[in-house]
């Protein structure tokens, strides 16, 4: 049985319950909003909540499928951000990011009508309907769509603000600004503004005996009041355009009020199903949208919420088949260690996580198989995270096999590259896998060099002489800043993290052909534009030392401002969380293991390369293996 938990945020109180997958409410509370606080207080009364009810209902983090949330105000699915709520004094809150990383449930958002409208159509008055259209008649007008089992939420999910077309142009006066709106007619406040001016109207009106609620127009409409009966069939005419309006647009299955005037029953459903039949386009000689309450009440958004998350289908990791790169000095270790099958010889390169256009990876499992990482992070951009926001997939994540010397190189910073090249600098970092006896490779030079004296030495040949020479070991690192000139040696077995950019200047080349049997070109003017001529301003190594967690020891190999990078040695299982900030990649460098989430796992073994998308969740890592985990 899979649980999912619905959250239904309002201005007033925080309600949520625990859903099960055939959508039955298994328990419930609430707290109150307290809206004017910071949403972070909100956000975390919200995850407090949702985790005292899974532990009220006796069950695990691991048995639910995630957080779904309902929220006033226009809401972004894709990023998991409320962008604005007028009810909650909110702009731009990322608050599916922030409750993935206090509860460890993805999380899931839309807005609170919709929520609504979709628990309807799972466990409501439209069960088993495809399509249908909810219209809750409270203080406002709220509509939520759904087509196809699916809520509707247009471009940036700010559609279906049914409650803020025209009816009326240059009508009533609306809470948005505009005239005319339908919530400015078709509301319970509106019905109760038409009656307070009938009331004033009529002092000899039943409607002047009581205060003026939904329910007391009809209670004196049923008692034969003429002002009210006047007001009702106002009303009525009113709310019938707006729902003839819905059903010529969306012509749904069904279309369900809800809200307090929905409690009126077949005294309002029976003649907006008239209204409707003689008003629509085509009449009754086509399909006529049937006209019903709710019948969930406050339960339907949470319900709805919940659905998010149950009706989606579980978040797994994606595995990636790399791109190859045949460039002279490869050689064949990642084709027979490390289980990479292609048919370039040399195979110097696998670009294991990639969105380049140089070289994208590609998914091989789940419903995205066949896709490369950039088509699904274009489709879902939120599977970056929230820490980026420029737009450019930040991280490109290589296995390099240097069976011979690299050129010696450089790689020019964000400012450079992007005037020059057109795309972002290259900052990297080199975890060494393996290197063979006498392996070196080149960091930076011995001492300060004039931009003269480096112009003479690659001239002459005699480079090499004032580089940084520094043999290497397995398990050595090096972060490469933007500037550093370098160049790996013959005999070594790398995994390199780097900004993705594949804009490399060649220093010096050692006087080697190409494969078209002329000598390489080298970028000297730029490379010297762009080099740091002098010492390595960081020592190599890591930029953490080792912590022990449980079954596993992760070493901080390099943190910057465009990546985060640990080694994992997993000697049983390691749990993990990708929230809604960043992604995480998951490159195996030995042994095996899965990655376990969603109820499902998705294996791995040496050579391997794993995609987990921000707001995944919570994850398990089981097996014995050594990974570098990579993050923004």
């Amino acid at each position: 049985m899979r649980y999912a938990i619905g959250i239904d945020l309002g201005g007033t109180n925080i309600a949520a319950g625990i859903v099960t997958e055939d959508y039955k409410l298994l328990e419930k509370g609430s707290v109150p909003t307290k809206a004017q606080r910071p949403w972070q207080e909100v956000a975390a009364d919200m995850a407090r909540l949702a985790m005292e009810l899974v532990e009220k209902a006796g069950l695990s983090r691991a048995d639910c499928a995630g957080i779904g949330v309902g929220s006033p105000g226009i809401c972004n699915g894709d990023t998991g951000e409320v962008v604005y709520s007028n009810n909650l004094y909110w702009d731009d809150v990322p608050l599916c990011p922030t409750l993935t990383r206090l509860t460890g449930l993805p999380c899931r958002l839309s807005n609170d009508a919709n929520c609504a409208a979709l628990g309807e159509v799972v466990a409501g008055a439209a069960k088993g309907c495809k399509t249908a259209v909810l219209l809750t008649l409270g203080t406002g007008v709220g509509g939520g769509v759904v087509i196809d089992g699916k809520i509707y939420e247009g471009q940036a999910s700010a559609g279906a603000e049914l409650g803020h077309c025209t009816l009326i142009s240059g009508g009533v006066e609306c809470t948005c600004g505009r005239r005319g709106c339908i919530e400015s007619y078709a509301s319970a406040t509106a019905l109760i503004r038409q009656a307070s001016e009938a009331a004033a109207a009529h002092p000899e009106s039943l409607l002047n005996k009581e205060r003026i609620t939904a329910k007391s127009v009809y209670d004196a409409m049923r008692a034969g009041d003429d002002a009210a009966k006047a007001v009702v069939a106002q009303y009525e005419e009113y709310l019938g355009e707006a729902i003839v309006d819905m059903v010529n647009i969306f012509r749904p299955e069904m279309l369900l009020l809800g809200g307090g005037i929905s409690g009126e029953g077949k005294a309002l459903t029976d003649p907006m199903n008239e209204y409707v039949k003689a008003h629509c386009f085509g009449g009754d000689k086509s399909f006529v949208t049937r006209v019903d309450a709710a019948t969930l009440g406050n339960k339907a958004g949470i319900i709805g919420a919940a659905a998010l998350c149950l009706s989606a289908p579980a978040a797994m990791p994606l595995k990636l088949a790399p791109a190859f790169k045949d460039y002279l000095w490869g050689g064949e270790r990642l084709k027979s260690e490390y289980g990479k099958h292609t048919g370039l010889s040399p195979l110097a390169e696998s670009w294991e996580l990639s969105c380049h256009k140089d070289g994208p990876s590609t998914i091989v499992n789940g419903a995205d198989a066949g896709r490369t990482l950039a088509e699904y992070a274009a489709r879902h951009p939120a599977c970056v995270g929230t820490r980026h926001t420029d737009g450019v997939f930040p991280v490109l994540i290589k296995l390099i096999d240097a069976a011979r010397p690299l050129s010696v190189q450089v790689h020019p910073d964000d400012a450079y590259a992007q005037r020059v090249e057109g795309e972002p600098g290259k900052t990297e970092m080199w975890y060494v896998v393996d290197a063979q006896p006498g392996a070196q490779l080149y960091y930076g030079f011995q001492r300060e060099l004039t931009r003269e004296e480096a112009a003479r030495h690659i001239a002459d040949g005699t480079l090499t002489d004032v580089l940084n020479a520094v043999p290497v070991k397995a398990g050595d690192v090096f972060f490469i800043d933007a500037g550093t000139v370098h160049a790996i040696g013959a005999g070594i077995l790398i995994a390199e993290i780097q900004q993705n950019s594949n804009t490399t200047y060649r220093v010096f080349d050692y006087g080697r052909l190409g494969a078209d049997g002329k000598p390489r070109a080298l970028h000297v003017e730029k490379a010297l534009d762009v080099a740091r001529l002098c010492p390595p301003e960081r020592p190599a190594g890591p930029m953490g030392k080792p912590e022990q967690n449980g079954d596993c020891t992760s070493t901080l190999l390099a943190k910057c401002g465009y990546f985060t990078a640990r080694l994992l040695d997993v000697a049983g299982s390691a749990p993990l969380c990708a929230d809604g900030e960043s992604f995480h990649s998951l490159l195996c460098l030995s042994g095996s293991g899965a990655v376990v989430c969603g109820g499902g796992a998705v294996p791995f073994a040496k050579g391997d390369s794993l995609f987990l998308p921000a707001g995944l969740g919570a994850y398990t890592i089981a097996g014995r293996t050594q990974l570098v985990l990579t993050t923004l």
